[in-house]
């Protein structure tokens, strides 16, 4: 899926528990993506620090040049939301757009969770 600012308006209706949990695969060209790397930590900087974000952590693909992954687990479905609308989000967002990325978005739910309950 190619990040059109769609992908995340579409993530943001799959979001109906208490709890969200996300996990994106984003690609650019590898001549892009240190470009792409350096805004991803500004992201995870800021992100860390807002109220509701449980985990926000991002990784290299370390056999692909361009590939990152991003998990987010946020206190409630309205913490979510509000960090797409924060201002580092949105400049990540930006650069997703010019860097002509593809974003892969799983809404998803912890196996440890499921099984806390059996």
């Amino acid at each position: 899926m190619v990040h059109d600012g769609a992908a995340f308006r579409f993530l943001k209706d799959l979001m109906m528990s208490h709890s969200a949990c996300v996990v994106a695969i984003l690609t650019v060209s590898s001549d892009r993506a240190r470009d792409l790397e350096l805004e991803l930590v500004r992201c995870t900087v800021a992100s860390r620090k807002e109220e509701g974000c449980q985990r926000y952590v991002i990784s290299r693909d370390m056999e692909t040049a361009g590939r990152f992954t991003a998990e987010e687990r946020w206190a409630s479905t309205t913490a979510f939301e509000q960090h797409l609308e924060t201002p580092h989000f949105r400049a990540l967002a930006g650069l997703l757009d010019r860097l002509d990325a593809t974003v892969q978005l799983m809404r998803v739910e912890p196996l440890d969770e499921i099984s806390d309950g059996v």
